[in-house]
Parts: structure tokens; C-alpha cells; sequence
């Protein structure tokens, strides 16, 4: 059994991705993350690899095709994800929206941070209330 955390970021903004993979590679190294573009992407990823079962997945909420609530609302479907810490990250911090997604049964939300370092603090917090084996 690996103790290797995997981690599923779904944003459709590239540059988004490249600063969160700066991030995980630089503060988290022995960390596996993969991307998907949107929620119709992700939904194709979990489906064709039935082995792919991230600890964490941060959802955008704004994303064309399927947004990031209803991505979620999808991905609370998959019986092999029901122990996935389910986060939503946005650029913008809604109450009502947090609400929204909290009883869609999102573990947390997350702004998305513009430096590196507040980003790096963020990521640390969610991943240390995990309590999963030193990594």
C-alpha cells in the first residue's frame, strides 16, 4: 500500500496550473498532483483510470463546459472518491457561495492565492489537517 499523496487540481486556466505545480514541486516534492482542464476533462480522467483515486482534489469553481459545482456534484457520485478531500478554489470568496458548496459537501474553500508563499501556506494547512503518514 502506498503512502504517496496524490493530489487533483481541475482549472481551466493554464496559468493557474503552472503557478500551483511551481508551488507543489518546489514545497512539496514527494507529492504526485495531476491536472484536468474542466469537469467534463476530470470526469474522462477518473473514469478511464479506475486506479486514479486522489486524496485531494481542488475544483475551480468557474470553468466552461461543467463549473466547478456541478463538477463536484459528480465527483460526490464516485464511490471510489468518497474519501477524497473535496476543496473548491476561487479567485473570489462568495459566503453564500461557500455555503453553496459546503452543502454539496466540499471540505473547504480556497482563495486562490497570488504569491507563492501564501499559496504554499494554504496547500500546508489542508494538507496537514489530512494527519496522513509523514510524506
Amino acid at each position: 500500500m502506498s503512502t504517496s499523496l496524490l493530489v487533483l487540481m481541475i482549472d481551466d486556466d493554464g496559468d493557474d496550473q503552472e503557478f500551483f505545480s511551481m508551488v507543489m514541486e518546489e514545497s512539496f516534492p514527494s507529492i504526485k498532483y495531476v491536472f484536468a482542464n474542466d469537469g467534463v476533462h476530470a470526469l474522462e480522467k477518473l473514469n478511464r483510470d479506475l486506479s486514479l483515486i486522489p486524496q485531494i482534489i481542488f475544483i475551480d469553481i468557474n470553468m466552461p463546459r461543467m463549473n466547478g459545482m456541478e463538477c463536484l456534484v459528480e465527483l460526490k457520485k464516485i464511490p471510489r472518491l468518497q474519501q477524497s478531500h473535496i476543496y473548491m478554489y476561487s479567485t473570489s470568496i462568495d459566503p453564500m457561495m461557500i455555503k453553496r458548496c459546503s452543502d454539496l459537501g466540499a471540505c473547504g474553500f480556497i482563495k486562490k492565492e497570488a504569491t507563492t508563499e501564501a499559496l504554499q501556506q494554504r496547500l500546508s494547512e489542508v494538507i496537514s489537517q489530512l494527519k496522513l503518514p509523514s510524506l
